[in-house]
C-alpha cells in the first residue's frame, strides 16, 4: 500500500510518503515546511520534525525540495535531527564556498526575501554535507523507481530558465558581479519554477505540484487521482484549462486556517473550479468553509491498494 500524509504545518507544504515492500518501508519527504508551524485555535499543526517523531520515523530515503520559499525548505533544519537522510533533491545547492551576501538596505522586497532564503538554504546545506548526506541537483525531469510497485518522477518544467536561475544564484553566493534584473526574475521565477513531483502507483497518478502557478504547466497536465493544489490554493494556483486537464478525484490545499485576503490564499475561487469538475477538496488545516466542519488533525492521510482503491482521510 500507498500511504500519503498530508502533514498540517499550517503556512506551508510538507508530504510525507510510505510505501511498503518486501518487509521494508520507502519514505520520500517532500517539502519540510517552515520552522515553526505556528498555532491557531483549534488547529492541530506541527512541524514535519514534530509529525516524524510523533511517529517514531528514524529514516527518509529521500526528500525532495521544490524550491526555495521558507515555508517549503526551512523545517529540513529540524528534521535532520529527528532522522536520518539518504538523499536530498533540489533544483539548486550552493557552492561549498558559498558566504555571505553584501546587502545595500535598499534592495526590493522580493530581492531582501531572496538572499534571505538563499542565506538560510546555504544553512541548511552545510548542516546536510556535515551528514554526508547526498545532494543530488534536479537540473531536468529525473525519474525514480524506489520500489517495483511505485515509480517517482521529479518534474522540472523549464530547464532552460531553471540553468539561467542557477547562474544568477552561484554568482551572488560567490561574491560576483549579478545583473538587477535577472536578481529580480531568479526570485521571481522560484515559485513558477517550482519542482513537481508525479507518484504512479495501482494504476493512479499523484501530482504533488509545490508551488508551481497553474499556468506554467497547464499544457503539461494530465489526468490524476489526487492533486496536492499549487501554491495553498490561491488566485494564481489554478486555471481552468489546468483543472480540466487534471480531473483529479481528490484535492488537497495545504494552507493555515487562517484566510489570507491579500493573497486570496486559499481561493474560493479555485476551490469552485476544483469541485465543478468532481474534485473533493480536502484542507490540511482547519480552514473554515460554508457548510462544511473544518478538519481537525495533523495530517490528511490517504491510502492507496494495490488495485488502485483509494482510502481518503474519513476512511483511511
Amino acid at each position: 500500500m500507498l500511504r500519503l500524509h498530508f502533514i498540517n504545518v499550517g503556512d506551508g507544504d510538507a508530504i510525507l510518503a510510505e510505501e511498503e515492500h518486501g518487509g521494508d518501508t520507502f519514505r520520500l519527504l517532500a517539502d519540510a515546511g517552515r520552522a515553526d508551524a505556528g498555532s491557531h485555535p483549534g488547529s492541530r499543526r506541527l512541524t514535519a520534525a514534530a509529525y516524524l517523531a510523533r511517529r517514531n520515523i528514524r529514516r527518509l530515503d529521500a526528500v525532495v525540495v521544490t524550491h526555495l520559499h521558507s515555508d517549503h525548505f526551512e523545517g529540513l533544519a529540524a528534521v535532520l535531527e529527528t532522522a536520518e537522510v539518504g538523499a536530498v533533491y533540489a533544483g539548486f545547492f550552493p557552492p561549498p564556498c558559498a558566504g555571505g551576501m553584501p546587502r545595500t538596505g535598499a534592495e526590493e522586497k522580493t530581492v531582501r526575501g531572496l538572499k534571505d532564503c538563499l542565506e538560510r538554504w546555504t544553512a541548511v546545506t552545510a548542516a546536510l554535507r556535515a551528514r554526508a548526506v547526498p545532494l543530488l541537483s534536479v537540473e531536468e525531469t529525473a525519474s525514480l523507481s524506489p520500489t517495483p510497485r511505485l515509480s517517482i518522477q521529479i518534474i522540472c518544467g523549464d530547464p532552460g530558465a531553471a540553468a539561467r536561475q542557477r547562474r544568477v544564484w552561484t554568482a551572488l553566493l560567490s561574491g560576483e558581479a549579478a545583473d538587477p534584473d535577472m536578481v529580480w526574475w531568479s526570485s521571481k521565477f522560484r515559485n513558477p519554477g517550482s519542482l513537481r513531483l508525479r507518484l504512479a502507483y495501482g494504476g493512479r497518478r499523484i501530482e504533488l505540484a509545490g508551488d508551481c502557478y497553474g499556468a506554467a504547466w497547464e499544457d503539461q497536465a494530465e489526468p490524476c487521482a489526487i492533486l496536492k493544489v499549487p501554491h495553498h490554493g490561491d488566485a494564481k494556483s489554478l486555471t481552468p484549462l489546468l483543472v480540466r486537464r487534471l480531473r483529479p478525484e481528490h484535492a488537497v490545499i495545504s494552507c493555515s486556517a487562517e484566510y489570507v485576503a491579500r493573497k486570496d490564499r486559499p481561493s474560493l475561487a479555485a476551490i469552485r473550479l476544483l469541485e465543478e469538475q468532481g474534485a473533493r477538496v480536502w484542507f490540511t488545516d482547519s480552514f473554515p468553509q460554508p457548510g462544511r466542519e473544518p478538519s481537525c488533525w495533523s495530517s490528511a492521510d490517504f491510502t492507496i491498494r494495490e488495485d488502485g482503491a483509494i482510502l481518503p482521510p474519513d476512511r483511511g
